[in-house]
């Protein structure tokens, strides 16, 4: 209802005078619509009519003696006569809506999402050679073809959607996610990692170029990045690769037999230091040669401690050696302790040191096969030597490092 009274057109009245309510009653009675009927501080009666009503609606009122104003005027008739008072209004307004449909015909932005790696410009610049930049007009784009030119000249894009929203056209990119040629990949033998002899052989990949009983050195090659595709069997048994090699990653276990040694010692009475958890963070103002503590305690309450000493200058001075400092030391607490190891005790000690360092360098699936340790000589006193022995079974097989 409120849409087509938006087009017919009608009005709010004000009415006044002896007797207003028989008006609207007579109003009524003659079929003249009258609506939203209410009455002011003043006595006046409001209401609202439509526009075809409001000359029988005057014909009453001065009949009656009362006194009746047009206080708005609502709906499309009245927006047309005021446009035509005012055609310059208008035309310019027709004429902005125009040339604003005209403009948002043409491309004015164009912006690239989801790329990390490849260049916002690079991409930029593909699209534009496909007819895709600022001020092209929208209708003559085809983005299917845009979307297949920027996957084929550009490899490292995986996925490329093209969207558009109003005069901005958004290019979504999805990066291929590439094997980082870091080694893994390429082509290269397996060596020896140490010295040892072969007790395990297994190839899944190249030619091996060793035997179980084999004694091999640190960097020869244990099997060979070289695949043939054919295997040419011997009068004597043996076993010859045939064939245009392939170049491949060779892969295979390779365990051997490996021997470690290591010489060590430990103090009779050895003495240590150590931190116990607890600090004290004090803050100092230098100036001049002078210190004033800002924050934390002047005394050290530690007997035995280590410090962290950090300065930052908050402002040269004009003068030489004028500099304002901010100081700031860590005090730890430590601690020192006496270890009477003794002699049996300090040459067990050297040996569970020795095992220990030994077991930092060994692969995660090496097995024992044996250990011993003998006394070395010592020229001091306080000091006892010894020698440690470890036999393992293990992993010995390793890639080049890339340079």
């Amino acid at each position: 209802m409120n849409w087509q009274l938006g087009v017919t057109g009608y009005l709010e009245i004000s009415l006044s005078g002896p007797n207003p309510e028989r008006v609207i009653n007579m109003a009524m009675s003659r079929g003249i619509f009258v609506w939203d009927i209410h009455q002011d501080d003043e006595g006046r009666f409001l209401f609202k009519v439509r526009l075809g009503g409001y000359k029988a609606l005057r014909y009453l009122v001065r009949k009656s003696g009362c006194r009746m104003r047009i206080r708005k005027k609502r709906g499309v008739p009245f927006l047309v006569m005021r446009a035509k008072k005012r055609k310059i209004l208008v035309f310019g307004l027709l004429l902005f809506c125009l040339t604003l449909y005209f403009l948002s015909s043409f491309v004015w932005f164009v912006e690239v999402t989801g790329n990390s790696k490849v260049p916002t410009e690079f991409i930029l610049q593909n699209v534009a050679n496909g007819g895709l930049k600022v001020g092209t007009v929208k209708s003559t784009l085809q983005r299917e073809y845009l979307k297949e030119k920027l996957l084929l000249d550009i490899p490292e894009l995986a996925w490329a959607a093209i969207h558009v929203q109003g005069s901005r056209i958004v290019i979504e990119v999805a990066e291929k996610t590439l094997i980082p040629q870091n080694g893994d990949t390429l082509p290269s033998d397996l060596l020896a990692r140490i010295d040892g002899k072969v007790e395990e052989l297994l190839v899944l990949k190249g030619t091996p170029v060793v035997k179980e009983g084999d004694q091999v050195r640190e960097g020869q090659a244990l099997i060979s990045g070289l695949y043939y595709p054919q295997i040419q069997v011997n009068i004597d048994g043996s076993i010859t690769p045939a064939g245009i090699p392939e170049k491949v990653r060779a892969r295979g276990l390779v365990r051997g037999r490996v021997l470690h040694k290591i010489e060590t010692q430990c103090l009779i009475r050895e003495e240590s230091v150590s931190d116990t958890g607890r600090e004290l963070v004090v803050t100092m103002v230098s100036w001049q040669g002078k210190q004033v503590v800002v924050k934390g305690e002047q005394k050290v309450p530690y007997e035995f401690y280590r410090q962290i000493r950090q300065t930052k200058t908050l402002f040269w001075g004009r003068n030489p050696g004028g500099a304002v400092e901010l100081i700031t030391i860590v005090y730890r607490e430590q601690v020192r302790q006496t270890q009477e190891w003794g002699l049996q005790g300090a040459y067990q000690e050297a040996i569970r040191r020795a095992r220990t360092e030994i077991e930092k360098s060994l692969p995660t699936d090496f097995r024992i096969i044996s250990e011993r340790a003998e006394p070395l000589p010592s020229s001091d006193n306080s000091l006892v030597r010894a020698l440690y022995i470890m036999e393992t079974v293990e992993d010995i097989g390793c890639y080049p490092l890339l340079k």
